[in-house]
């Protein structure tokens, strides 16, 4: 079940800026079936309670997974990171509850650009680019603002707003989705030429999952880093955009502040970069705080997808005849048409990506009267990461639909070392659900005519389906 709210309420900021922001006062909303969400954390960084502000190297953490047994940031306290060096998001999954006192900030938030270099990203998020004629670059991420006179501004979950001479061609695009999963971070604002100064970075991305409580009455800040710039000449490069915050709990209560704005002029404050992404995932909700940024909310159980599970399956001929790149799946109007004089069996091909090979997929065939047929082969052509299988199949009379189908184990769920009983202890690998279960195997659908469905399956059976992006 998902309750989605997409309602934002326009404020008027500093030049006319409009942000993304929503206050709730929702009455409670309880997801029939599911008792408590558990985090899955074992506790072993024990209990998180800084007295003073603190900056986390992340080093100590190369997955970004911190498992607490529970978390209170008092007021007048800052908690900072140090990106590590894959660059990951920030995790923390917290056994108990996660209390953010009012006056208290969690900041993931991008770097302002330098006079000549682009300001670094949050954890998680992108560089900015850099300055100067002949040595300048565009922001990176998959939003970032392109290289320009003056730079352009990044975007994520909003497009970059214009300022000065800025048109929106080179503005980065929209990207992510509404349920954060996988969780990414903001983009860098792009360089200029005509001065040496560099874009802002990305806001970072954190998730927090509780198995108890989030209660935040202060604030998490993932902001887009300022764009450096010379104000008296009106030259600077873009701002980087917002980076992604996501609340998974039990419940989540408080009157605090989530902020995704993204980056503008060090100068004069002046907004550019999009907003980012803000997503609630809870079985009850008492939140009436403030939100900026595009926030979705609901109940998406799956906490981590598992890593690199980038797989695909997709039909690419049918008796040598290829399947165009948007078909429809109509009996009415066929994606293949096979000449009546070619003989059985036909060969249907499918292209496998990130599947290992020998991997048994399963081709079926549907026709419009009669029993389905199944048919069996390997994906034993080509690489892991780009292979074909082919199947013989005796084709109905009038045809039918196909669909191809596979089942792929995800690796490092047990250490191979001490056998089955020893656990791999990291969750970014195998990915977590909202149950505490690892994820053992992705199964995948591919239809003509309707894409390909993904679902994950756990250690008990479940199947959890990747959410429409």
């Amino acid at each position: 079940m998902n309750i989605l709210t997409n309602s934002f309420v326009h404020k008027p900021l500093k030049h006319a800026r409009l942000a993304y922001w929503v206050a709730l006062a929702l009455a409670c909303i309880r997801i029939a079936g599911v008792a408590q969400v558990n985090s899955g954390s074992d506790g072993h960084d024990g209990v998180f309670n800084p007295t003073t502000s603190t900056n986390m190297d992340m080093s100590t953490h190369p997955d970004g997974i911190y498992q607490y047994k529970s978390v209170n940031i008092p007021a007048g306290v800052t908690v900072t990171f140090t990106p590590n060096a894959n660059n990951t998001p920030v995790v923390w999954l917290v056994q108990s509850n996660c209390v953010i006192n009012g006056g208290a900030t969690i900041n993931v938030s991008g770097y302002r650009g330098s006079s000549q270099y682009g300001g670094l990203g949050g954890p998680g998020g992108y560089r900015g680019g850099n300055g100067g004629s002949g040595s300048g670059s565009a922001g990176q991420g998959p939003g970032g603002g392109m290289l320009g006179g003056n730079g352009f501004c990044a975007s994520f979950g909003t497009l970059a707003i214009p300022c000065g001479g800025c048109t929106t061609n080179g503005f980065g695009p929209t990207y992510g989705n509404p349920y954060l999963v996988p969780l990414i971070g903001g983009s860098g604002g792009g360089g200029t030429t005509n001065g040496p100064y560099g874009g802002g970075g990305g806001g970072g991305a954190i998730l927090i999952a509780a198995s108890k409580s989030i209660v935040l009455n202060g604030t998490i800040q993932a902001l887009g880093g300022c764009s450096a710039s010379e104000g008296l000449n009106r030259l600077y490069a873009g701002g980087g955009s917002g980076g992604a915050v996501r609340l998974v709990s039990t419940s989540i209560t408080g009157n605090g502040l989530v902020d995704t704005t993204g980056g503008g002029i060090c100068t004069d404050g002046t907004p550019q970069g999009g907003f980012g992404r803000v997503r609630f995932d809870f079985l009850d909700n008492h939140y009436i705080g403030s939100i900026n940024g595009v926030f979705t909310q609901g109940y998406q159980p799956i906490i981590i997808p598992p890593a690199n599970i980038a797989v695909s399956l997709v039909i690419q001929s049918v008796g040598g005849v290829s399947v165009a790149a948007n078909p429809s799946g109509s009996l009415i109007a066929p994606d293949v048409i096979i000449p009546g004089q070619q003989a059985n069996p036909i060969p249907i091909v499918v292209g496998c990506v990130n599947i290992p090979l020998n991997t048994p997929i399963i081709v079926d065939v549907k026709p419009a009267n009669g029993p389905a047929i199944e048919v069996t082969a390997p994906n034993n052509v080509g690489t892991q990461a780009s292979s074909t299988a082919t199947a013989s199949v005796t084709m109905p009379r009038a045809g039918g639909t196909i669909q191809a189908k596979a089942v792929s184990g995800i690796t490092n769920l047990f250490a191979a070392v001490n056998g089955p009983s020893d656990r791999i202890n990291s969750f970014a690998k195998t990915g977590l659900t909202a149950e505490g279960e690892h994820f053992t195997a992705v199964e995948m659908a591919a239809t003509l005519g309707s894409g390909m469905q993904i679902a994950y399956l756990t250690e008990s059976g479940k199947r959890y389906f990747l959410p429409e992006r």
